[in-house]
């Protein structure tokens, strides 16, 4: 037996006309015996804090000190990457050997990140072979700085260095 009920019905549509006549007839809109706004603003009032008295030569001497404050980080930055910091990639860097370098620097960085400190000694000879294969691959491109396909194999070879090392950081 199937029955097809849509169910499209509203609360209304159970009730007998006659009823629902005399339902609306009930309703009758009662405005308030008195403006209650007035009480309500004067609370509001009473509740808000009062700004307090700020000297007004406070935000121009704070914008100063923020804008020499901004000054001095970025002539700091400058400063360190002037002469101060070593660089692996030779001033005329191809697109690809700063690709090599930022990627090299994520992968150290993600390395500290995941700390998985010494691997077990059975482990030892995969994790010296990804290492020395990610030297050869980097001299590599050093002689070849424009090969997409040693960077494309520098990635995958970060990338598994990488995943065994977190493997072994959450086991």
């Amino acid at each position: 037996m199937k029955t097809n009920d849509t169910n499209t019905r509203t609360p209304d549509d159970e009730l007998p006309d006659a009823l629902r006549w005399q339902l609306r007839a009930m309703r009758r809109d009662v405005e308030p015996g008195n403006d209650l706004w007035p009480g309500i603003a004067a609370r509001l009032q009473e509740q808000r804090p009062r700004a307090s008295a700020r000297p007004r030569w406070l935000a121009p001497v704070a914008m100063a000190a923020t804008l020499v404050l901004a000054v001095g980080m970025v002539g700091l930055w400058r400063g360190q990457e002037s002469g101060n910091a070593p660089t692996l990639t030779p001033p005329k860097a191809t697109l690809v050997q700063r690709e090599a370098e930022g990627m090299t620097l994520q992968y150290q960085a993600a390395l500290q990140e995941v700390g998985s400190g010494q691997p077990p000694t059975e482990l030892q000879p995969v994790f010296d072979d990804l290492d020395r294969n990610a030297g050869l691959i980097l001299q590599a491109l050093a002689h070849n700085p424009d090969s997409r396909l040693l960077l494309e194999q520098l990635r995958r070879t970060y990338a598994r260095r990488l995943a065994l090392a977190q493997r072994l950081a959450y086991a």
